[in-house]
């Protein structure tokens, strides 16, 4: 008797652990665009910003005279490529161990960027690759391409940015990919040649791929998203974000410099913040 009593509340025990599971899951099928989709998204526009930012910097440096090489973190290398006119190789170097940049953000392995042109005019390309690259133990690859042109609606550099196959790797092995095209149009600061920090660029555009739970996404830019060389976050904007055939929209935030935000969904706001360089989701 003894026997059968262990047997039922062991079988009645298993039926409440599945009916957990089951339950669990139907509750992340329901509720696919979440805070964490949402803080995911925010966290790899951003990082792509960063890089962007960074390396703009450093052609901006190069065109205006000024020699970025240098013996601390990172080891800045400029070449000229002898072969071709009016092209050059910037290399970006952490080094093979994670050293601090002045953000405080740890960083290992290199940046290297093929250039074609000057970068501050309408005909200027180049490419960035990544070797080794990782931000707080984030390993980032794939290609981006870039190519300089005008703005149709205004007297405005503009830049046509192609994303890759970008992938995203974390400590946990968990992925994240994203491809697209953005614009990336020169709003603020292109007149004042000495001072980097002053420049602002409005980003439009969609990207896609698939996020750390292996589901479909796709990310829409409703309103400009404002970013600045003096700014390592998106200060604001509006994305309209889509997992399989649930959309929300997020915004991050009304200009402030902080990894702040919040999504819309149903007609209800929920805050967000985004930085952590890891993903949730477990494959």
């Amino acid at each position: 008797m003894m026997r059968f009593g262990k047997k039922v509340c062991y079988l009645l025990a298993s039926m409440i652990v599945m009916y957990s599971c089951d339950s669990n899951e139907h509750e992340l099928e329901m509720n696919i665009t979440n805070a964490v989709n949402v803080e995911e998204n925010a966290m790899v526009n951003s990082i792509l910003e960063n890089i962007l930012n960074e390396v703009e910097y450093n052609m901006l440096s190069i065109d205006n005279g000024i020699v970025t090489k240098q013996d601390s973190i990172p080891f800045v290398k400029i070449a000229d490529n002898n072969s071709q006119e009016n092209t050059k190789t910037l290399s970006i170097n952490y080094g093979q161990e994670n050293s601090s940049d002045y953000l405080g953000k740890l960083k290992r392995g290199r940046i290297t960027t093929q250039i074609e042109g000057v970068f501050k005019s309408e005909e200027c390309c180049y490419t960035i690759s990544f070797e080794q690259y990782y931000i707080n133990n984030l390993n980032i690859a794939g290609t981006i391409k870039v190519d300089s042109r005008k703005s149709a609606s205004s007297e405005n550099l503009t830049f046509d940015v192609s994303f890759e196959e970008i992938l995203f790797t974390d400590e946990k092995n968990n992925t994240y990919t994203l491809s697209g095209k953005l614009s990336r149009e020169w709003i603020e600061g292109y007149d004042s040649t000495n001072n980097h920090w002053d420049d602002q660029f409005f980003i439009s555009g969609t990207t896609s791929g698939i996020n750390s739970e292996g589901r479909e996404y796709q990310s829409e830019i409703l309103t400009p998203l404002l970013v600045s060389h003096a700014c390592e976050f998106i200060a604001s904007g509006e994305v309209l974000f889509t997992a399989e055939n649930e959309s929300c929209t997020y915004s991050y935030g009304n200009g402030l410099c902080d990894n702040k935000g919040f999504f819309t969904k149903d007609g209800q706001q929920y805050p967000f913040e985004y930085g952590r360089y890891q993903f949730r989701y477990q494959k």
